[in-house]
């Protein structure tokens, strides 16, 4: 049921999971911290708009186990960083045995984690009175060594809708219009002028450095509703990297604040 007071927002977090099932707990190298590193780090707590929005998926598995923002066929040993993976984007290997998992467990993370969340998205796209998706992520300050640009700088938030760096279309149809993705890029960027610290980077940047993945790739082809990737730059809440579930008071105060500014853009954005 669609709420007038609640924002016609269909918010998705892929990457904030943490949970290694039960299964394959003795398999599995990583600890907390590797996991919290590996994944998009506390983003529950930031994108945390359930109160806010009409519908709002989070995945529960750890991003190093099971990826939603892949495609179900993008697998090792083609692909390290596919579906399931066999090292993080540290490099650091997931799984005791070299290879990675057997085929019957990739099958049992895909059955039991990645199938259901997708059809969750797709169904609650149906609701009428749902104008826009967001899929939620943060990104590391420095792009990592595996990356095509290892320890460049990041903007304070990418915008992605699978076009070029003002959001027009470039080689392929566009998850969301270009004057939708600029105009929540410049409520955003007139919020984040006060706690932009690094003058070398933007505030903001469209399809720079992440053009949008997987989720929005398949819910712009379900063609329901219009689909956004939104990445946060963890420099703007991270003091050191994490080791616990839970961030402390001040990372918690600085997430919150973001929180509020995001909601604040958003609410400009549809009610303006």
């Amino acid at each position: 049921m669609i709420s007038e007071n609640k924002l016609p927002l269909l918010i998705s977090i892929p990457h904030s999971g943490l949970k290694v099932p039960a299964e394959l707990e003795e398999l599995c190298r990583l600890d907390l911290p590797a996991i919290l590193r590996d994944g998009d780090t506390w983003a529950g707590h930031l994108f945390n708009l359930k109160e806010n929005v009409q519908a709002f998926f989070q995945f529960a598995a750890a991003r190093a186990v099971v990826d939603p923002n892949r495609a179900a066929d993008d697998l090792p040993p083609k692909n390290p960083d596919g579906v399931v993976k066999t090292v993080t984007v540290d490099g650091e290997p997931v799984w005791k045995n070299p290879g990675g998992l057997t085929a019957e467990q990739v099958e049992f993370l895909l059955s039991e984690y990645y199938y259901p969340y997708h059809q969750s998205l797709a169904e609650a796209s149906q609701n009428r009175g749902l104008i826009l998706g967001l899929d939620c992520h943060t990104m590391l300050e420095l792009a990592p060594q595996s990356s095509p640009r290892p320890l460049e700088k990041r903007p304070l938030v990418c915008l992605s809708n699978r076009g070029d760096q003002n959001g027009d279309k470039l080689d392929e149809p566009l998850s969301a219009p270009p004057d939708l993705l600029r105009a929540l890029g410049n409520a955003l960027e007139r919020r984040l002028r006060e706690v932009k610290k690094d003058r070398s980077v933007p505030i903001i940047a469209l399809n720079q450095p992440f053009r949008g993945g997987y989720v929005v790739r398949k819910n712009r082809d379900l063609g329901l509703i219009p689909w956004i990737q939104v990445e946060f730059n963890r420099s703007l809440y991270l003091s050191s990297d994490p080791r616990t579930k839970i961030p402390d008071q001040e990372t918690a105060r600085r997430i919150d604040n973001l929180r509020f500014l995001f909601v604040s853009a958003l609410e400009e954005l549809f009610h303006s």
